[in-house]
């Protein structure tokens, strides 16, 4: 993967560095601090006023800060602990301040310190009654040896390429995990600018130096500065200031920034309720990263020039300041932002296009082949991504539960209850159960709750059908009967699942939905028609635990194996059987489960009891997967493959040569269906290391191809899927059925009407 990511801790709140990459390639870096938890008011934010010197060449920060009290009910008099990276040095303080060496006196420091980004030092300041502000001087090179989630590198914090501090590094005093407002005056090289969140107070030019200010009247969990050798671009957006900060001067790039910052900023005030701050800023950062912090996002240099990006992943980083960046998440009752974030965003954005049922049959996908039982946790559980398993959870069943609770709702009540929510919680933390508070009030149901059954146990329904018949009740009216079982261990789910009954000489099915509370229910739905299929959840409504037949083979069911073998080719040419045996170590060590790996020569045949891949064009076993390959129009021969079927990028379908391609693909085991086979290959093992790196991030597809060195993904697709399950073919009275397609189902409007120049 050529993306640098950080995985991070979790979330304390403002740290939404929500990674664009999400929508940009599949892939999910998520970064976030830990909340710094040492009281020093619980009832209102502390004030910094910070006096920042920048200077790039030595790679030194020199601040001052002051540090007003908060009013509250606790007297804030006393003996006080606060913690500084280790690598500035405490010059002046008013009280004194002291180095505090032995801190696990204080329970409470114990948190501050693991889940600090960097090292730190402990001090101890005592405030007298009169005393109503802590000053503190410090300068020095901060120390960053841990990766951090600013600019995803582990090297200097400073140099002349830039700056990108966050709460994490420590750069200011932090007393507690409580909210802070803050204005800054930071002085730095007439080159470069300085952005921060907030308003924009001062900005001008003295000399060799750029005075800029920056203030938050509003709270926020933690501080960031960044900046660098940056070309500004600025709009008004609807009395909003939209700016775009670009490392080399670009105005067509700037300006289609500017216009969708406007568009998005639009859009999510008309359905949230006012946007919460005074500007929006897209900042490129020098690193590669995705992240969002309030009111501004830092995108890397290739990331702002993926053409999809303005249509994909930005708007997740705008409506952040909706969800985690507006309304804090309080981490201790889960992490709800990022669900509630990627179902308003990017399956927004698909629900536009039409594409909603696919988005989240995807989405259930990735539940489907990465949590296994054992990995599964319940949604109050979830800190942040740290792996596929707890992505699919945080992520993808969060926004499928969100799907559910509007379908529930409707779409008038579902907005209402999430602007309600965010009236309520603007620049406060909140909990899963604060939501669910929102949903059961627009629900009628005060005191009851729409969210508790999915967020606070692990687990999935799954669903079968069976028994389907029809019955004469007239001319033209039948009864069609079923037998629809939730067939999960433990306890029924409370469903309202939608169901479609194809009619012969309609061109759209019939559509209703029927409550499902019960492990065994005897359906009957009266139709006017004779009836020829019955589609049980045909748009994937639910969030369940899919049938295997209901989805297309794909990388993610290797990817995500509890037990793999990897089998290398003996007869490939020694440098390419070192490759694979490098490539196949690099997955060994970062498999989630157990994976083995040998040569073709030492396997009598494959085994039965977890997913295999084989590697390399000269592998023994490569006949299997070509005998499995579930589109006809599909081929894979000595000289060369074909891979054809529904190819999601422009692309001719031409034949595909092995001299200058490499190829992996997905299929189901063919005496074992529940099992994946994967293949990969190439003639050049300079494309291996490229390929190792890539291919985890594209685990929804079940076919990709390669071009060069690099490689450069050429072509990407998802096989063909058969007949679902939960799809059965209604037999007449006579016992007849008839093979028909499904019928046409009702158009149904996106949750916000689609802007033709976004979703372009």
């Amino acid at each position: 993967m050529p993306f640098n990511v950080v995985t991070g801790r979790p979330r304390g709140g403002a740290a939404r560095r929500a990674a664009v990459l999400l929508a940009v390639l599949a892939f999910i870096p998520i970064s976030a601090r830990g909340r710094l938890s040492m009281p020093f008011n619980a009832q209102a934010p502390v004030k910094h006023a910070l006096t920042v010197v920048v200077e790039p060449e030595s790679g030194r920060l020199t601040v001052q800060d002051v540090i007003t009290r908060p009013d509250g009910e606790r007297p804030p008099h006393g003996v006080h602990h606060f913690l500084l990276n280790a690598g500035l040095r405490l010059t002046a303080s008013t009280p004194d301040a002291a180095v505090w060496r032995d801190a696990a006196r204080v329970p409470a420091l114990a948190p501050l310190i693991e889940t600090a980004g960097a090292p730190v030092t402990a001090y101890t300041v005592t405030l007298a009654v009169t005393d109503r502000t802590i000053t503190l001087k410090y300068e020095g090179e901060l120390a960053r040896p841990r990766a951090t989630p600013a600019d995803g590198s582990s090297g200097p914090a400073i140099s002349t390429d830039g700056i990108a501090l966050s709460g994490q590094d420590v750069w200011y005093p932090v007393f507690d995990h409580g909210l802070v407002t803050f204005s800054i005056a930071a002085r730095a090289p007439a080159s470069w600018e300085v952005i921060s969140q907030g308003r924009r107070t001062a900005h001008r030019r003295e000399a060799a130096q750029n005075l800029v200010g920056w203030e938050s009247p509003e709270p926020q969990d933690e501080i960031y500065l960044v900046g660098g050798p940056l070309t500004e671009y600025t709009r008004d957006a609807s009395g909003v200031t939209a700016m775009a900060f670009l490392r080399t001067p670009d105005q067509a790039l700037a300006d289609a920034y500017l216009d969708a910052t406007g568009r998005y900023l639009a859009l999510y005030s008309a359905l949230l309720g006012p946007y919460p701050y005074k500007k929006f800023a897209m900042v490129e950062n020098v690193q590669e990263t995705g992240y969002g912090m309030p009111s501004f996002t830092l995108l890397g240099s290739k990331v702002i020039r993926l053409p999809f990006i303005l249509t994909s992943s930005y708007p997740h980083e705008i409506l952040h300041n909706w969800w985690g960046n507006g309304v804090f998440v309080d981490v201790d009752g889960g992490n709800w932002s990022e669900g509630l974030t990627a179902y308003l965003a990017d399956h927004l954005m698909q629900e536009q296009r039409g594409l909603g049922a696919e988005y989240r049959r995807a989405a259930l996908q990735k539940y489907a082949d990465y949590v296994a039982e054992a990995k599964d946790f319940p949604l109050t559980q979830f800190r942040a991504r740290h792996s596929p398993a707890t992505e699919a959870v945080g992520y993808s069943k969060a926004l499928m539960v969100f799907h559910m609770v509007r379908r529930e709702l409707g779409d008038d009540a579902f907005l209402r209850a999430l602007r309600g929510f965010f009236e309520r919680f603007r620049f406060r933390r909140a909990t899963f159960a604060d939501l669910d508070r929102a949903f059961a009030a627009a629900a009628g149901r005060p005191g009851g709750s729409l969210l508790a059954p999915w967020i606070e146990k692990a687990g999935a329904p799954a669903l079968k059908v069976g028994g389907v018949k029809a019955f004469r009740q007239g001319a033209d009216r039948y009864l069609v009967t079923a037998l629809v079982e939730q067939t999960q261990p433990g306890a029924a789910y409370r469903l309202r699942v939608p169901v479609a009954v194809t009619l012969e000489g309609r061109e759209q099915a019939y559509q209703t939905t029927f409550r499902l509370d019960t492990k065994r229910l005897g359906l009957e739905l009266p139709v006017e028609g004779r009836p020829l299929l019955l589609d049980i959840d045909p748009e994937f409504d639910l969030f369940r635990r899919l049938d295997r037949a209901e989805l297309p083979p794909a990388l993610s069911g290797l990817f995500g194996a509890e037990r793999l073998l990897i089998v290398l080719p003996a007869g490939a040419p020694e440098p390419l059987r070192e490759g694979y045996r490098r490539l196949a170590d690099a997955w060994k060590a970062s498999q989630p489960g157990q994976t083995d790996v040998v040569f073709d020569e030492e396997v009598k045949a494959l085994p039965d009891d977890r997913a295999v891949w084989l590697f390399g064009w000269e592998n023994r076993f490569r006949p299997a997967v070509a005998a499995s390959l579930p589109d006809r129009s599909a081929s894979i021969t000595d000289t060369g493959a074909r891979l054809g079927g529904r190819v999601l990028v422009p692309f001719n379908d031409t034949a595909l040569g092995r001299a200058t391609h490499s190829a992996a693909l997905a299929v189901r085991d063919p005496a074992h269906s529940d099992r994946a086979l994967g293949w990969l290959a190439a003639d050049r093992a300079a494309a291996l290391p490229g390929l190792g790196r890539k291919l985890p991030h594209y685990g929804k597809y079940g076919y990709l191809v390669f071009e060069g060195d690099e490689p450069i993904n050429v072509v990407k697709g998802e096989w063909p899927v058969g007949r679902s399950p939960l799809s059965a073919l209604v037999a007449s009275p006579e016992g007849e059925t008839r093979d028909v397609p499904r019928a046409r189902l009702a158009p149904r409007p996106a949750l916000a009407a689609t802007d033709a120049r976004i979703t372009r």
